[in-house]
């Protein structure tokens, strides 16, 4: 008996196209993957009262899912000299209001560039109601270190210096849809790369 013989069921057993499916070929469809969302995270602007900050959303298909702007009490103890005036023209909803505006990503993947810096800034409810967290730098020194890319972690500080790397252009806007959306190219290069 060949190797092919031993590995391969007999003839009966495959599923021809006329034929009914036979009771072993029956799969359980597998688990469908969570859908996966690119998040950025930046800070705009700051004084004594309130931190402005700018939460990106990008889907798989390259779409920005979310992009607003949320106000949180400031940490700041004094005004910083080119921080945000009071009446700022910004107009950004509260932590509840992005706790809300979050509720549609229920069971996705989130993906950040630096799981503890990115996804630390994502309310608790929100966190919790997510499929997961994935820390798209930790993947990335991998994937390049594999590749025979010399990659210091310290020299990753943000997504740039990783699409540096790999000889993506670099996003020179601030925006934070934006570098969502360059996060999402740098993991499509490691999905094909990796």
């Amino acid at each position: 008996m060949s190797l092919l013989e031993r590995l391969l069921p007999p003839p009966a057993m495959f599923a021809f196209p006329d034929a009914a499916p036979a009771g072993w070929c029956e799969r359980t469809p597998p688990l469908a993957r969570p859908d996966r969302y690119y998040l950025h995270v930046r800070s705009v602007a700051a004084n004594a009262s309130t931190h402005l900050f700018q939460f990106a959303m990008a889907d798989e298909a390259g779409n920005v899912a979310l992009s607003l702007f949320v106000r949180a009490p400031s940490p700041v103890g004094e005004p910083a000299p080119d921080g945000m005036p009071a009446d700022a023209p910004i107009v950004g909803v509260d932590w509840a209001g992005l706790d809300a505006a979050l509720l549609p990503f229920k069971g996705a993947l989130v993906v950040t560039f630096g799981r503890l810096v990115q996804g630390a800034f994502l309310p608790p409810n929100a966190c919790a109601e997510i499929a997961g967290l994935d820390c798209a730098r930790a993947r990335f020194v991998k994937t390049a270190r594999r590749r025979g890319l010399r990659v210091d972690p310290a020299e990753l500080a943000d997504v740039n210096d990783a699409r540096r790397l790999v000889g993506l252009p670099t996003v020179r806007s601030p925006d934070a849809a934006l570098r969502a959306l360059s996060l999402r190219e740098l993991c499509l290069w490691m999905d094909g790369e990796g």
